[in-house]
């Protein structure tokens, strides 16, 4: 009996955390089409995020990403979310390398998000996809 009820309340959590993460998933992509961005269906990468309050300058930098796409983080400091990361399949130049696409998520709703590569001579800027002539 005992065993039963623990086998019931870990597939709970699971399934919870699985729809959870899905409707994230479909957020961060729905935001990104939103923007004129292909990716794939997965991401390639998932963390939490806790924005900090107040904003470090690296946050300061990002929040003017995200207000010349039309987002603000300024409501969500203090709050944690989910960083998703995709690979986007559309973008218009041959960079020489994946190029990456991260949308963060709080409490269900895509609130942030940006255009990047990884290496060391990489890029990162706004979802807006004429912010590639910049």
């Amino acid at each position: 009996m005992y065993i039963a009820a623990i086998i019931i309340i870990v597939v709970t959590a699971f399934g919870f955390i699985w729809f959870a993460s899905g409707a994230d998933v479909d957020e961060g992509i729905n935001l990104l089409q939103s923007y004129g961005w292909q990716v794939e269906r997965t991401p390639v990468d998932q963390a939490e995020v806790i924005i900090p309050d107040p904003f470090d300058l690296v946050y300061e930098n990002y929040n003017k990403l995200q207000i010349e796409a039309g987002l603000d983080l300024l409501p969500y400091r203090g709050m944690h979310g989910r960083r998703y990361t995709y690979t986007v399949i559309n973008y218009p130049v041959d960079v020489g390398e994946p190029v990456l696409a991260n949308v963060i998520c709080i409490d269900g709703k895509a609130v942030a998000g940006d255009i990047m590569t990884v290496s060391i001579n990489g890029f990162m800027h706004s979802l807006k996809y004429d912010a590639i002539n910049k």
